[in-house]
């Protein structure tokens, strides 16, 4: 047992925990485990615990892949382990005697999943480490706040619901900062306890929305921190008889985002600080393997159906493969003038999003352009919104044009793996599949469809 584990278990043993959650998160965002009794947790590190591998065989709707496995599987449903993280084990606040902690998905011989988004990412951080590369992440997190319950909301299908603040479309409004505080409070001393740093939060563009900024961390971490704010978001929520939702496009307004700040430095140096508003040489390779590899990039950025909702023009949301210093119309934005914020920011993710999957899409982009040498193509230098296709490659604009884009670009998948890369295009081609066989309907405008499967889980 390593000298983490070893701690870990001596730990529970001497604290007042009684119930350990284990925190796995699949390939669509949610957050599956089980509660185990302290004594069979503790008894099990470092290895860990077993759960049925159906965790990764059904859809957002419950419905099984019938028939699609992968080749680091038998043909029989059987189960898969959940690997504990002994370096996020937190005791929960508001349940006294349990504790939480992050799980990667592993075979039952202890392999790595290549499904498994986190076990994903660590692998892709460890490419940077074996570069002498040093990468840290901090995301922003949109979500819309309602007056109503859960329990009226499912009866409404989530339509016209009551947003908690004004119903002016008005960003940084300090009076729906007011008006949403209680909860808020709530949100921000549970995260606090739990230790996930936040840099700050404000009311942003559409009625009932807020934004939570995140602080920078490293890589596995950031992404953690984003699963844990969501989870307490909604407890909080489930508590006061409110609802949230962090579905890209729940209604009219804006859409709910899930842009990254991303830093990369070597030796302590930043690689994205651009004096004179130039990159360096390794700042402009890992810029120009992102855009290169960004229309692929967007099947893991926008992985819904109701993702490309939000991705229309003029709503805020990128529609160009584009980039810019300081450009917040860009899909990437260079953005800081001293190496200490020296960073770039992907702003193309929508808060439906897996964010292991988002900076997984980042890195390997990023690691594209290192191995290339790729040259980024000029900054946008207008505004990006409402462009015209001639002269401006516009990014997919469907679920499945994203996917014909990933499957065409071989250095993005040669990174992120083959098995995890045919997987995750198959449960995109289901989604599609799922959309025009269970009740959607392609030419309408939002529909219940989108509502019922997105605004709780995502």
């Amino acid at each position: 047992m390593s000298d983490a584990s070893s701690e870990l278990a001596e730990r529970i043993r001497r604290s007042d925990v009684r119930w350990v959650r284990t925190d796995s998160v699949v390939l669509d965002g949610p957050v599956v485990g089980k509660h185990l009794s302290a004594r069979k947790f503790a008894d099990a590190l470092p290895d860990g615990t077993a759960i049925s591998e159906i965790v990764l065989g059904m859809d957002l709707g419950g419905t099984p892949y019938l028939g699609w496995w992968n080749d680091w599987r038998p043909q029989a449903l059987g189960d898969i382990i959940q690997r504990p993280d002994p370096t996020t084990y937190v005791e929960l606040p508001d349940h006294p005697g349990t504790a939480a902690v992050f799980c990667d998905l592993a075979t039952v011989s202890g392999d790595d999943l290549p499904i498994c988004p986190r076990s994903l990412l660590r692998r892709l951080d460890g490419e940077l480490a074996r570069r002498g590369l040093v990468g840290r992440a901090a995301f922003e997190i949109e979500a819309f706040l309602f007056d109503e319950p859960a329990s009226a909301g499912r009866r409404r299908h989530w339509r016209d619901l009551t947003p908690l603040g004004l119903p002016a479309p008005i960003g940084y409004l300090h009076q729906n900062t007011r008006v949403q505080r209680r909860y808020l409070d709530a949100v921000l001393a549970r995260l606090e306890a739990i230790g996930v740093p936040v840099e700050g939060f404000h009311d942003e563009a559409a009625p009932g929305q807020i934004e939570l900024n995140l602080d920078p961390a490293a890589l596995v971490t950031a992404a953690d921190h984003v699963i844990r704010v969501k989870q307490t978001m909604r407890d909080v929520a489930l508590e006061q008889g409110c609802s949230v939702t962090f579905m890209a496009k729940p209604g009219p307004e804006y859409g709910n985002g899930l842009h990254v700040h991303h830093s990369l430095t070597q030796r302590g140096a930043a690689l994205f600080h651009a004096p004179g508003g130039q990159l360096g040489d390794v700042g402009r390779a890992w810029l120009g393997g992102l855009m290169a590899t960004l229309p692929a990039a967007v099947s893991l950025l926008a992985p819904t159906i109701n993702s490309y909702r939000r991705m229309v023009g003029f709503a805020a949301a990128p529609t160009v493969a584009s980039w810019g210093f300081d450009d917040k119309s860009a899909a990437i934005r260079v953005v800081g003038s001293k190496p200490t914020s020296a960073r770039i920011e992907c702003r193309v993710a929508g808060g439906d999003a897996n964010p292991y999957l988002v900076l997984a899409a980042v890195v390997a982009g990023g690691l594209a352009g290192l191995d290339g040498g790729l040259e980024p193509p000029p900054a946008l230098g207008v505004a990006g919104w409402g462009l015209p296709p001639t002269g401006h490659p516009h990014l997919p604009a469907t679920i499945t044009t994203a996917a014909a884009a990933l499957r065409a670009d071989t250095s993005l998948r040669a990174i992120l793996g083959e098995s995890f890369c045919r997987h995750w295009l198959l449960t995109r081609d289901w989604e599609w599949l799922m959309f025009h066989t269970t009740g959607g309907d392609p030419a309408s405008p939002l529909t219940d469809w989108e509502l019922d499967r997105y605004f709780e889980v995502v």
